[in-house]
């Protein structure tokens, strides 16, 4: 993030809280954060997969609305989906799973405040510890 800006995801069901496992979202909304603040710049919507297996377009559609983010706050998100994201330069974030979306926005704003590279490190941290 250079400038300490950067396009990030939400993953969700209920367009409130990070609620969704990635490969399950409904909804992915797509924010621009710095440390002035965020910017809503759109959502892309999923339709229920009709397949509740594991199939791997569902996971694709979703990595590919991705592009271009850095970051994506999830509920969980399986090996797969790790791998996919991993490819495509996209950090997934279980830190504020269950949490209403405006927490995990402002945890992120502060933190770019603080420390922008430091932020993002420490919360990897956190999340492969499970804190």
């Amino acid at each position: 993030a250079r400038g300490g800006r950067m396009k990030i995801g939400v993953a969700t069901q209920d367009m409130t809280h990070v609620d969704a496992h990635l490969g399950w979202a409904r909804h992915l909304l797509l924010f621009d954060v710095s440390a002035e603040g965020y910017r809503y710049l759109g959502t892309r919507a999923f339709r229920r997969g009709l397949v509740q297996d594991g199939s791997h377009d569902k996971l694709a559609a979703r990595v590919k609305a991705l592009r271009g983010c850095a970051l994506v706050f999830v509920a969980d998100v399986g090996p797969e989906g790790e791998a996919s994201l991993a490819r495509a330069r996209v950090v997934p974030m279980r830190a504020y799973a269950g949490q209403p979306i405006v927490c995990a926005l402002d945890a992120l704003r502060d933190g770019l405040r603080r420390n922008p590279r430091g932020w993002l490190r420490r919360e990897q941290q956190r999340d492969r510890r499970g804190w």
